[in-house]
């Protein structure tokens, strides 16, 4: 069984079920609840991208910081010779 047939037999009863749910209300309500779930959405997915792109940015001020350290002091060589003989 491969991983799009788990999260399919996990998921497809519980979109049936707020289908379901969905079928039984007004038109009214139905199409607030769908553009309720459509801005939680979009808000989900620019948070997402916000700290996506903070990792990115400490993740390479961390690398330049290192690089910066390994190429042009004598630290990293310092620690790595008392730890590895």
């Amino acid at each position: 069984m491969n991983i799009l047939q788990t999260i399919e037999d996990f998921v497809g009863p519980l979109i049936a079920q707020g289908i379901g749910i969905l079928e039984g209300l007004p038109v009214i309500v139905q199409a607030a609840a769908l553009l309720g779930l459509a801005l939680f959405a979009v808000v989900g997915i620019f948070v997402f991208l916000k700290k996506f792109i903070k990792f990115f940015i400490v993740l390479g001020i961390l690398g330049g910081a290192f690089y910066l350290l390994y190429t042009q002091t004598t630290i990293i060589q310092d620690l790595l010779s008392g730890i590895m003989p």
